[in-house]
């Protein structure tokens, strides 16, 4: 039996690195496409997938594949009150594009659709399932709605093998400190090696969050792609909320740095929901899948790969 070739969008991104890693490691073939590719790479070519061209470009390179997973995307809720209509180009338009050329061209691979639960919205309930309303609270995650519920019109009217994934906050090393826990490994570890004031600037750290390492967010996209129902919508989460003011002194106590904490108005969101946490009952139930890596473990990595940079 063949091994099965996958298609990774956002191959160089945070998450795609990651993901490409463990299929290349489960025995898949594995070809990425991203907006760069990197020098000499066989295996990676440069697309722009919220373009025509770009899609093209990227499943002729693809060849024969049996899964796509597409995670490039813009990502940041922040940026998305700035540039709303760019949000919706890239990840509403870019999904759809994708979509509509795998429909003509791959029409047996499965499609794995990379959402958020930002679509949910400020919850009705707690935790959040599947059913739970979509409700979205700012133009990033208005984009992943639109991507999200064009993807089950697809799998409905039987057009395409789709799965959609609703991760919650993941974080691990290497992610950008324009998210919140990177944020503050790289102000501690600053502070610690003693190349800044000890002052952490903070938004509000009165939310509660419902965190997962990366890597187990990418086992359970791999999951999904294996044993995930069709046209199904599957959380991706750990169940448990934190409150990031007692992140916050998780890390200090593992980092042994001192610092005062100084909230920024220019951190903080103007419509920012109390309380995130999720259910993953359902992708359990499916799959098999469990996050199996512990918080402080995640906790650990963000400061020790900030302080290999201060």
């Amino acid at each position: 039996m063949n091994a099965p070739r996958a298609l990774v969008t956002g191959s160089g991104g945070f998450v795609g690195r990651r993901l490409c890693a463990l299929l290349e490691a489960s025995g898949w073939e594995v070809v990425g496409a991203d907006l760069r590719a990197p020098d000499g790479a066989v295996d990676r070519v440069a697309a722009d997938l919220s373009t025509p061209e770009g899609v093209d470009a990227a499943l002729d390179f693809a060849g024969e594949v049996t899964h796509v997973f597409h995670l490039a995307a813009a990502t940041s809720v922040a940026d998305s009150l700035n540039r709303p209509l760019e949000h919706l180009r890239i990840n509403a338009g870019g999904t759809m594009l994708l979509a509509e050329a795998l429909r003509a061209r791959r029409p047996g691979a499965r499609f794995v659709c990379i959402g958020s639960a930002e679509v949910y919205g400020p919850p009705q309930f707690l935790p959040m399932t599947e059913a739970h309303p979509l409700a979205p609270a700012n133009p990033y995650a208005v984009s992943k709605a639109a991507a999200d519920q064009y993807c089950a019109w697809l799998a409905a009217s039987g057009a395409l093998d789709v799965v959609r994934m609703r991760p919650f906050n993941h974080t691990g090393p290497s992610q950008p400190d324009v998210f919140v826990l990177p944020a503050f490994a790289r102000q501690i570890a600053g502070i610690g090696a003693g190349l800044r004031p000890p002052v952490l600037r903070t938004g509000n750290l009165a939310v509660r969050r419902d965190f997962l390492h990366v890597d187990d967010v990418v086992r359970a996209y791999l999951a999904a792609a294996l044993r995930g129902r069709s046209g199904e919508a599957y959380n991706v989460c750990s169940g448990v909320s934190r409150r990031l003011d007692e992140v916050l002194d998780r890390m200090r106590a593992l980092s042994g740095v001192s610092f005062e904490v100084v909230p920024d108005p220019a951190l903080h969101r103007p419509a920012d929901i109390p309380e995130l946490r999720g259910s993953a009952e359902r992708l359990r139930a499916d799959t098999g899948w469990e996050p199996a890596v512990p918080f402080d473990t995640l906790l650990t990595e963000l400061l020790d790969h900030w302080r290999g940079r201060s």
